[in-house]
């Protein structure tokens, strides 16, 4: 087994949704049913990846990447395997440094098992503590004013003693993130902040975007009879991560099973709904070995 850790970053709002709504949110985005934290499914990635990718690559090195087309599925299953994107950091308003890339202990653990069980080094062990009222910043933070950190509504405390570990985890990310680009390395290792589980959880709830939209009608020039709604979608800037397993066969190395997707590393890709409105750009990385 080959792997790698796919990283995406949200360039404009995010709407992977679930079809159906429980609450007052119309089309609300695909949330992990354990952790009620927003997540892109594999499945999801795997479509887009597959029709970026189809344009150029070779036919059969293509299907055996992605598996056959639908009509001839039996046929056997690609040799790439998509994990879901899970969150890794939702960006959240924030008083001083205009938003904090924000992350929690559970977050980072995850991301540490993902790593290690792949078969990488996983060079940012977090082992603080934080109260739910508390929050862990790096060295170099914009986000602090008066030694507090306002996110949203919420006061929040700095906790000095964990400042080196969240260091660690910037460096690991932007350099996963943002290795070719020194602005946005250090923009990362200014935001990164760690949060209680509970005060992540919260976040996730109540910091995502929900934009009303409505439907005219030619005519008259109003708005069509049930023709409002409303939609959530991730916020820009958002970071996910998501295990990328390619299982060689047929003589075919795993470079390049990874080859075939390469042209969806060189540019921007729309992933989720309402592309037409602009939603769902983002950048795609790979982590782990050689690229």
């Amino acid at each position: 087994m080959n792997a790698k850790i796919l990283y995406i970053h949200a360039l404009t709002p995010v709407h992977t949704g679930t079809g159906q709504s429980v609450d007052v949110i119309d089309l609300p985005v695909a949330r992990e049913e354990t952790t009620g934290w927003p997540y892109i499914p594999g499945s999801s990635i795997k479509g887009v990846l597959r029709d970026v990718c189809g344009g150029g690559a070779d036919s059969k090195l293509f299907s055996l990447a992605f598996g056959p087309e639908t009509e001839r599925a039996a046929e056997g299953a690609g040799c790439l395997i998509f994990g879901d994107a899970r969150i890794v950091c939702l960006p959240v308003r924030s008083l001083m440094g205009t938003f904090a890339w924000v992350t929690s202990p559970l977050v980072v653990a995850r991301l540490k098992r993902d790593y290690v069980s792949l078969g990488f080094q996983f060079n940012a062990d977090w082992s603080g503590s934080l109260g739910k009222n508390q929050i862990a910043v790096t060295t170099a933070t914009k986000l602090t004013h008066n030694n507090k950190v306002i996110l949203e509504d919420l006061d929040l405390e700095p906790v000095q003693n964990l400042s080196s570990s969240v260091d660690a985890l910037a460096n690991l990310l932007a350099n996963a993130l943002f290795a070719g680009d020194q602005q946005w390395a250090q923009f990362m290792k200014e935001r990164l902040a760690v949060v209680h589980d509970d005060t992540f959880g919260f976040l996730c709830e109540t910091a995502t975007e929900v934009t009303a939209r409505i439907r005219i009608e030619d005519e008259k020039k109003t708005v069509a009879q049930g023709g409002l709604w409303y939609e959530e979608a991730v916020p820009a800037e958002a970071i996910f991560a998501a295990p990328l397993i390619a299982t060689p066969r047929n003589g075919v190395s795993a470079d390049e099973l990874y080859g075939v997707i390469k042209p969806a590393l060189e540019q921007i890709v729309q992933i989720g709904g309402n592309a037409s409105v602009g939603r769902g750009l983002v950048r795609l990385y790979l982590a782990g070995g050689a690229q």
